[in-house]
């Protein structure tokens, strides 16, 4: 039974190391070939529905205002989106792709969260609902419950709440 059991260990943390890489990977392909990260991807792709707000894009995409409003500086000093007042409401600033950002998404590929709704949405449901239930046990072995669920990450550090780990 031990032995099992560790062999079982060491294939769940090679598959979760997989992901990670992954994971990784995805992010540094996109940097090179697009000087972009999955988070402004996710964001740009966003924006090509139409132009919204930094509050609007946050609720769309299920980031913090916060969050969204530092990837735009940086989309912004790339020249990737354009910024203007409402016509309607001074207070309000609208945010658009620009001309450059276009032709860039022309040629991006779909994020990887992207590809994976697609593969996990062709699975039964059963099965959809068991991977759900065996992950979530394992985020909770893993202690993660102060880290910051968000669904998707930008590089820096891993916000944590002010929960004890116990």
């Amino acid at each position: 039974m031990d032995r099992i059991y560790n062999i079982r260990c060491r294939e769940l943390l090679i598959s979760l190391r997989k992901i990670t890489q992954a994971v990784d990977l995805h992010s540094k392909y996109l940097d090179k070939k697009f000087g972009l990260t999955g988070p402004q991807l996710i964001i740009l792709q966003e924006l090509s529905n139409g132009e919204m707000t930094v509050s609007e894009l946050a609720i769309r995409i299920s980031l913090s205002q916060g969050t969204v409003t530092d990837i735009i500086h940086r989309l912004e000093k790339k020249d990737l989106i354009i910024k203007r007042r409402s016509n309607r409401d001074k207070r309000r600033v609208l945010i658009t792709l620009s001309e450059k950002c276009k032709d860039l998404l022309a040629l991006a590929p779909p994020p990887l969260q992207e590809t994976f709704m697609i593969y996990f949405s062709q699975i039964e449901e059963w099965e959809q609902l068991m991977i759900l239930s065996s992950l979530n046990r394992i985020a909770k072995m893993m202690s993660t419950e102060s880290i910051d669920p968000t669904p998707i990450r930008d590089s820096g550090p891993i916000k944590v709440t002010s929960k004890k780990l116990t």
